[in-house]
């Protein structure tokens, strides 16, 4: 098959966003006068997690800001699981690939990771947790509201997941996670969370939720009391707003990036269709033939979860999978399949090449081939002709085209990004 000419299309959507997330941060924080609480020289911890979530380094150091301008002595505690190899200094790093640092925010990151049992929940889930969290004044965690990628639920990602799956560090998600496969992920995580909210000194947490073209259109101070409650109202919003991809049959999914700081599985499962979990139904849309994965991220480390979910490779993504990292974080997460490896090529050519033969009788005029970025940037996108046409028109924008696919000497693609 020859290789098809591409229209850059562009998403509609609605554009809700906040204008000034620092300065909506502060008067919410202002609103419900629970920095009135922390006097001058308070211990206070806040948990960050690994993902690229927007305006994050901006409300983190704003944060850290108000903190300090009551005395408070702060740290930015990792909560992340098995992330960064689970080690105190490879999670440090997951940090640093996200601008979260001691420069950018303003308070040091917390490199250990001493934990111990907290107590267990109803259904006997052990619940550890990281020694800082109960040797501090105050506790604040940060986190954005979304589906998750592993399963359905009331809540899925957000603050109570961040506690279930951060709080006990590396410990911590080896027991949610296990317990998660006989009790199931909510009730697990909401029992585990439970925990955290009567034992420690929980201020506050504050939700965030995406826009589909990555802005931030809601920011919530939510009392530890309200977790719950918030949480699944913030992930219908989340639901409601989001966009997926603009067909339901596509024969090839050329994606540029897999990466832990995109998703927890490396793709957002939700968007691509393919869950791959023992214990969870598998989504029947959309149905994608193929799917090409071009490379990995620099902020994801080398950690390749999720690569199983494709069916076609590069040689230089392949290159840079750190093994160790990628095996630690899929046998904590109990997702071993998304280790596999897919078949290996040379370049992006020959990749595609192998996907187009694999997809039946279809040729560059009947091909539905969508690219993308990565599967948290599905607003801008490059499509074929069949698949253009195949979109309602009044969903999408043509920015530009047809143009033609471009290589460079190594025969892989020039992204038009």
């Amino acid at each position: 098959m020859n290789f098809p000419d591409l229209y850059q299309i562009k998403q509609v959507i609605n554009p809700v966003a906040l204008e000034d997330v620092e300065k909506t941060l502060e008067e919410r924080l202002l609103k419900t006068k629970l920095l009135d609480k922390v006097i001058s020289g308070s211990r206070v911890v806040i948990g960050a997690g690994s993902r690229g979530i927007p305006n994050y380094p901006l409300v983190l150091r704003k944060l850290v800001e108000l903190l300090k301008e009551r005395g408070a002595k702060v740290f930015i505690l990792p909560v992340m699981g098995s992330h960064g190899g689970a080690t105190g200094q490879g999670q440090v790093r997951v940090l640093e690939e996200l601008k979260i640092t001691l420069e950018t925010i303003g308070a040091p990151i917390i490199d250990t990771m001493d934990v111990f049992t907290l107590d267990h929940t109803p259904s006997g889930v052990p619940v550890p947790v990281d020694r800082n969290l109960t040797e501090c004044d105050h506790i604040l965690l940060v986190n954005r509201v979304k589906v998750h990628t592993e399963f359905h639920g009331k809540i899925e990602s957000g603050l109570c997941k961040m506690m279930a799956i951060g709080f006990g560090r590396y410990q911590g998600a080896i027991e949610t996670h296990n317990y998660a496969v006989s009790l199931g992920y909510e009730r697990t995580i909401r029992e585990v969370a439970r925990v955290y909210i009567e034992k420690l000194p929980i201020l506050a947490g504050i939700a965030l939720v995406d826009t589909p073209d990555n802005r931030t259109a809601k920011l919530e101070i939510v009392l530890p009391k309200n977790f719950e409650k918030i949480e699944e109202e913030l992930l219908a919003y989340s639901r409601d707003i989001s966009v997926k991809l603009p067909l339901e049959d596509i024969d090839v999914l050329l994606v540029d990036q897999l990466g832990k700081n995109i998703s927890g599985a490396g793709f957002d499962t939700k968007v691509i269709g393919r869950i791959m979990n023992i214990y969870e139904d598998d989504l029947e849309s959309p149905r994608i033939t193929r799917i090409v994965l071009r490379d990995l991220t620099p902020e994801t480390y080398g950690n390749a979860i999720g690569i199983g979910l494709a069916d076609f490779t590069t040689q230089r993504c392949v290159d840079k999978i750190d093994v160790n990292v990628t095996n630690i974080n899929c046998i904590t997460a109990v997702t071993p399949e998304k280790a596999r490896i897919p078949i290996t090529l040379p370049n992006d050519k020959e990749a595609l090449q192998v996907a187009f033969k694999n997809i039946g009788p279809k040729d560059e005029k009947t091909v539905r081939l969508l690219w993308i970025k990565n599967t948290s940037n599905i607003v801008n996108l490059m499509v074929s002709p069949a698949a253009k046409d195949a979109i309602p028109p009044e969903k999408i924008e043509v920015l530009r085209g047809p143009v033609k696919m471009e290589f460079d000497k190594d025969n892989n693609l020039i992204a038009p990004w």
